[in-house]
């Protein structure tokens, strides 16, 4: 457990993408909107907030095919909004 953060931290190994599942995943579904060496000068607030917006609104496997505020509010009002760490390779601290 992070003392500072009073909760379990996971760790990737370096260059291990695999690691990060997730993460990797909606980094690649950015990049769609916004390749690399994409200049944001243009961009305005709103642009912004309509990419998050569609982005954060497409169903995930990770969620039972929800999105993530329906995969939220689903699991707290089942109450599996729990304490415990998710199945993963990837190394926790305590």
């Amino acid at each position: 457990m992070d003392e500072a953060l009073g909760m379990l931290t996971y760790h990737a190994d370096p260059y291990s993408s695999y690691q990060r599942g997730t993460n990797e995943n909606r980094n690649g579904r950015i990049r769609r909107y916004l390749p690399k060496k994409t200049s944001f000068d243009g961009l305005t607030d709103e642009d912004l907030q309509a990419i998050v917006d569609e982005i954060n609104d497409t169903p995930m496997k990770v969620l039972d095919w929800e999105n993530a505020q329906r995969g939220l509010v689903s699991r707290a009002r089942q109450g599996t909004l729990e304490d415990k760490p998710p199945k993963t390779s990837v190394a926790l601290t305590n």
